[in-house]
C-alpha cells in the first residue's frame, strides 16, 4: 500500500502525522512524507526528517520529498505521480468556529484526486486503541469499494464496524408529490418499498464483504428524514465514530462534484477523521 502523507508545520499536520504512525497498515505499506513548498518560499528545516523518523520508529518504511507548486493541486498531481493508494492530510478547520468547510487545500485535494482520501481530526480520546469505524453505504460500486478497503486494512483489536445504509425514497415521476392522496399511493409505496430493499441489499454486501476479516460488525438502517449527510453525521456523532469511510463516486467535471457533494461535505463536518474512498485505493489495498 502506497500512503502520501501531505504535512506542513500546522498542528494539524502533527495530528496526522500521530494517527498514521499509530495505526496499523498493510506489511508492505510505504509512506512518502510531502511538503509543498509555494514559489519564492524554503522548505522548512528539518520538518520532513523529523516526521520520517517518526513513522520509521513504528515500523513504517518511509521516505522524504518536497516540491514546489500550489499545495491544492501539487498534492493530487504527486499522489497521481506515484500512484498513491491513500492521500492523508490533516485538517486545518479552526476548533474555535464551527466553520463548515475544510481548508482550499483538503478541499481540492478530496474534489480532484484520483485515489483516496483521509481528512484527520484528532481523536476524542487516544488513550482508547480500538476503533469505531463508521462505513456509510449506499450499495454501489464505490461503496462496496470502501467496504473492501476496510477488510483489506489491519485494524487494532477490538475494533467495531458500523455499516449504516440510508433508506431514501426516489420517486419515479413527480405527479405524485401534487396530486393526492400522494401518501398511500401505489407509487409512493413501491418506491418506498423499493428504497428499503436497496437500502437492506447494501448492507447485506458490506457485511459479506466484511465478514472474512473477523471484525465486530453492527448494522444501522435509517429512514431519510434529513439529508444523507445529516444522518451519516448523525449516526457517527451518536454513536461515538472515530473513523467514518464513505465511497465517492469517481467521475469528471460537473458530474463528479455533484455525486460526490455528499462525501466531500461529510469530510467538511464532521469531528472525526474522514477518509473518501475511490477504486484505486481499495484494488491495491
Amino acid at each position: 500500500m502506497k500512503i502520501l502523507l501531505a504535512i506542513d508545520e500546522t498542528p494539524a499536520s502533527q495530528i496526522a502525522v500521530e494517527e498514521i504512525a499509530g495505526l496499523p497498515w498493510p506489511d508492505d505499506t510505504t509512506v512518502e512524507v510531502l511538503t509543498v513548498v509555494e514559489q519564492g518560499q524554503q522548505a522548512p528545516a528539518g520538518l520532513i526528517g523529523e516526521v520520517t523518523a517518526i513513522l520509521g520508529g513504528a515500523g513504517l518504511r518511509a521516505h522524504e520529498k518536497w516540491v514546489t507548486g500550489d499545495p491544492k493541486t501539487a498534492i493530487a498531481e504527486r499522489a497521481a505521480d506515484i500512484k498513491a493508494d491513500l492521500i492523508v492530510i490533516g485538517s486545518h478547520r479552526s476548533s474555535a468556529l464551527k466553520d463548515l468547510f475544510l481548508s482550499n487545500v483538503a478541499t481540492d485535494t478530496i474534489r480532484h484526486a484520483a485515489g483516496s482520501v483521509a481528512v484527520i481530526r484528532p481523536r476524542i480520546d487516544n488513550s482508547i486503541v480500538a476503533r469505531k469505524v463508521l462505513l456509510a453505504t449506499d450499495g454501489s460500486m464505490l461503496a462496496d469499494a470502501a467496504a473492501r478497503a476496510v477488510a483489506n486494512r489491519p485494524w487494532p483489536v477490538r475494533t467495531e464496524v458500523r455499516v449504516l445504509s440510508v433508506v431514501e425514497v426516489i420517486l419515479p415521476t413527480m405527479h405524485a408529490l401534487f396530486e393526492p392522496p400522494f401518501v398511500n399511493s401505489d407509487e409512493v409505496q413501491k418506491a418506498r418499498e423499493a428504497a428499503l430493499l436497496q437500502a437492506q441489499n447494501a448492507i447485506m454486501a458490506a457485511v459479506a464483504i466484511l465478514a472474512p476479516a473477523g471484525l465486530a460488525v453492527s448494522e444501522s438502517l435509517s429512514v431519510l428524514l434529513d439529508g444523507t449527510k445529516e444522518v451519516i453525521l448523525k449516526e457517527a456523532s451518536d454513536w461515538g465514530a472515530d473513523w467514518i469511510i464513505v465511497g465517492s463516486h469517481g467521475r469528471q467535471g460537473t458530474e463528479r462534484f455533484l455525486m460526490g457533494s455528499v462525501s466531500e461535505a461529510v469530510a467538511a463536518e464532521a469531528a472525526c477523521s474522514v477518509e473518501v474512498v475511490r477504486a484505486p485505493h481499495a484494488k491495491s489495498a
